[in-house]
């Protein structure tokens, strides 16, 4: 009797086991969940990617957010019986409509496609003006991706000069590479933002101004000016016409150079930095390639727009000095110096008496009173007032 009750207990606890699992997955067969599911198609009737699906249940605000794949097509599980906001967002498009959701169609569950070309006729939205616009904001993005990188190339070119500038000999050349990349990355992004920008984009003349810098730190200067002169006719600032002026200067066209200094100084006349700097640049330029007579007006003309400029009336010594002339007088060599040649250098002094070209500056007065027959001068530095 005993063994029969334990015999019967046991199919009891197996019955027990048995029945456990039905009653947990009882719940979930009886919840009321479908799927939908849909094509998208776009304004010109191509499937439709990439476009986000929202999907809101009107009752309790639950939602789910799916995109279509590559042919357009979306998929989403799991929908409890209900009403369904469903809104399609990308590009220009943000559309909702409305779905009812029942598991009384099956597995196949609700479809809700979307053609936007038909939408839109019905609507009498302008297919044709809303691809242009949108043409336009992607042509935007893509000009704006490449014009952040052309910026960011130029600091980093600009902190790669900063290195060479301390650098020593073991590191110059790896350094000059690394900014020579730096410069024609700049090129690249600025020439794609350029190609980038929509037609009459006011961004244009700062797109331009920018590449026309890129292209100077390649050694690209006649491309440099020819960039240059399309973004002033766009935009005249004075930055740009100092640039052009500086571009103008190395590929040998002085006089078009100064023009377009006396063009930057003209458009900020309230600034005397612009145009001594521009003048300034101008004379380092021609100084560097050799025309030491060629940059004695700019720098004449920077000293007398910016007198305290102490590196520009350096400058300028080195300028005369170089055009001292020789000729024959009684059998003898008589030296004739430019004027103001002294007072250049004497004006250097003046203003950086412990400055890093104080040395040169005191020797080649000594060098040029010999010249004209005299002794070494002692300079004397006129001391501020307080």
């Amino acid at each position: 009797m005993k063994r029969s009750i334990t015999k019967l207990g046991g199919h009891i606890l197996l019955l027990a086991l048995l029945l456990a699992p039905m009653l947990l997955l009882t719940p979930a067969a009886w919840a009321q969940t479908s799927r939908l599911s849909g094509k998208v198609l776009d304004l010109q009737g191509n499937p439709y990617p990439d476009v986000v699906i929202t999907i809101t249940n009107k009752d309790n605000g639950a939602h789910f957010v799916v995109k279509t794949d590559k042919d357009g097509n979306y998929q989403q599980v799991g929908l409890q019986n209900g009403i369904y906001n469903v809104n399609f967002k990308k590009d220009n498009i943000n559309y909702t409509d409305q779905v009812q959701i029942s598991n009384a169609t099956g597995d196949k569950g609700s479809v809700l496609n979307e053609d936007f070309q038909a939408i839109a006729k019905k609507s009498g939205y302008d297919v044709e003006a809303a691809k242009k616009q949108q043409e336009a904001a992607n042509k935007f993005k893509a000009m704006k991706t490449h014009f952040d990188n052309g910026v960011h190339a130029i600091a980093d070119a600009d902190a790669t000069k900063q290195q060479l500038r301390t650098s020593t000999p073991d590191q110059k050349a790896t350094l000059q590479a690394q900014l020579n990349t730096d410069y024609q990355t700049a090129v690249t992004e600025f020439e794609q933002a350029q190609q980038s920008a929509p037609e009459k984009d006011p961004n244009l003349p700062t797109i331009l101004g920018n590449l026309g810098v890129a292209y100077d730190g390649a050694g690209r200067y006649p491309e440099a000016v020819d960039t240059l002169q399309k973004a002033v006719e766009l935009k005249p600032t004075p930055a740009l016409y100092m640039q052009l002026g500086t571009d103008l200067a190395r590929v040998g066209k002085v006089p078009e150079a100064g023009a377009a200094c006396d063009k930057a100084a003209t458009l900020d006349p309230t600034s005397k930095t612009i145009g001594e700097s521009c003048y300034k640049n101008m004379g380092v330029v021609l100084s560097n390639s050799g025309k030491m007579k060629e940059a004695t007006e700019p720098l004449q003309k920077a000293t007398q727009m910016d007198p305290k400029d102490a590196d520009a009336w350096y400058l300028l010594g080195n300028a005369l000095t170089n055009q001292v002339d020789a000729k024959k007088e009684g059998g003898k060599d008589v030296y004739i110096i430019p004027p103001g040649t002294l007072e250049a250098y004497q004006k250097y002094l003046e203003l950086q008496p412990n400055g890093p070209h104080a040395a040169d500056a005191k020797a080649s007065l000594d060098s040029l009173k010999q010249l004209s027959g005299g002794s070494a001068t002692t300079v004397v530095v006129k001391k501020k007032k307080p």
